[in-house]
Order: structure tokens, then sequence, then C-alpha cells
């Protein structure tokens, strides 16, 4: 399985700490990027991500996970921009470390969604993984990464990582 996302060298500014204010909720970068799916298994079902932040192990103490999603139709070939708040039928949405004591948030639409890299200290690197899964997964909204690295156990087909690097 092959995943893209578009970058030179950098996550694009609409979907980072640099997007305009129309693109931010409470100061946030909400708008997910596209995702394009190529040479998903026979078999798949659905496909599920995370992109986690391994980088922000110095500054907060943790990996900081910026989106989990799950049961998007394998089908689909590309999840478009801003499907984590436009296209919610997609998928389902898990929290993000946003939704920690240390960032104090409590928007939904903030952490149950994606919020996009704000690299404080240097340039970060992301990992995008997804996941090809033969089922869907009995996951609900707010869904814990923890919960769902359980869930996915024994349905993974195959998994893609991509590294996508975000501007300090």
């Amino acid at each position: 399985m092959n995943i893209h996302v578009e970058t030179h060298p950098y996550l694009p500014d609409k979907y980072s700490k640099y997007a305009d204010e129309e693109f931010k909720r409470e100061g946030n970068p909400v708008v997910s990027f596209p995702i394009a799916f190529e040479h998903i298994p026979a078999g798949a079902k659905t496909l599920a991500l995370t992109l986690i932040d391994h980088d922000a192990v110095p500054v907060c103490g943790f990996s900081w996970i910026h989106w989990t999603a799950a049961n998007i139709p394998a089908h689909i070939g590309e999840l478009p921009e801003n499907a984590s708040d436009e296209r919610q039928d997609l998928m389902v949405q898990g929290q993000n470390s946003f939704a920690s004591p240390l960032a104090g948030l409590k928007n939904p639409k903030i952490i149950h969604q994606y919020c996009g890299p704000m690299p404080p200290d240097q340039d970060h690197i992301y990992t995008l993984t997804v996941y090809a899964l033969d089922d869907a997964l009995d996951l609900q909204a707010g869904f814990y990464l923890n919960d769902f690295y359980q869930s996915i156990k024994g349905h993974v087909l195959t998994q893609s990582v991509l590294e996508i690097k975000g501007r300090v």
C-alpha cells in the first residue's frame, strides 16, 4: 500500500501553524491535508490512520497525537482536504493530545479531529501511519489511541508510514 501527501519539503502552511486564521479554530490549525491511497490490498474493508509527533518528547515529555481516525472506506482512493471536519461520514475520529489537561482545550472540534503541527522549538517530523484493515473497528468518536491499538490487533493486512516535516 502506498500513501501520498503533498510536501515540498514541508507540510503546506494551510495545514500547520502558519495557516491563515480562517483555517484555525481557537488559534489551532484544523484543516486536514488530503491523503491519497494506492495499492490497497485485496480484502481490505477499512483504513485507519494515526499522525504522531515523536519529536515532541523533549518539549512535553511524550509523543504528541495530532490525529487518529478509523473506519475509512478502503475503496475511496483519497481522503479529501478538510475531511476531518467536513467529511466525518467517512470515519470515526479519536482524541488527540490537545485533549490533555496540559493543553486545556475542551472543544470537540479540536480535540476529536485533526489538529495540525505547531512545532515550538525546531522542525519536527510527523509520522503518518495508515493501516489497511480486514474489518471495521468497534470504536466510538473520541476513542483513545490505546483503544485503537487494541482494536487493530489481528486486523492489519498491511500498513504504510510516511514522515512529514513541519517547520518551526
